[in-house]
């Protein structure tokens, strides 16, 4: 049980994260981000904070949002491969103990965003403005 809460914070908290709006070629914009995360059974409420500088790293190469998220996602919790960025979409794997390995692809549109995982949870984000 507390692996599968751990899956849901970490795929919500990964889609808050990489959630972020885009302008020009950013993928993301710092601000206060809400949304929900489901497995088809649950729905969870979700809320995060991206500074400025986690949407400068969120707006980068796949080296640098590997490197932000493994600040966000100990290695404890869950090990992350095949990071990779295709455009307006993020993608990984993650290997986190009893729960097994899930691969995740989460689309930006705007102030909005969307993820899928591969055992079926969705997520859906959008910005609402400042962090407070």
């Amino acid at each position: 049980m507390k692996t599968h809460r751990r899956v849901a914070a970490l795929s919500a908290g990964v889609l808050a994260c990489l959630a972020l709006p885009a302008v020009a070629a950013d993928r993301v914009h710092a601000g206060q981000w809400v949304g929900s995360w489901t497995d088809g059974k649950t729905t969870r409420p979700t809320s995060s904070c991206m500074s400025q500088s986690d949407a400068d790293a969120m707006n980068g190469d796949a080296k640098s949002i590997r490197k932000y998220l493994e600040t966000i996602v100990p290695a404890s919790i869950c090990t992350l491969s095949d990071i990779k960025v295709d455009g307006n979409k993020v993608s990984y794997t993650a290997t986190c103990g009893a729960a097994g390995t899930t691969s995740n692809t989460t689309t930006y549109h705007g102030d909005s965003a969307e993820s899928i995982d591969s055992k079926g949870a969705k997520s859906q984000a959008k910005r609402v403005g400042a962090c407070t």
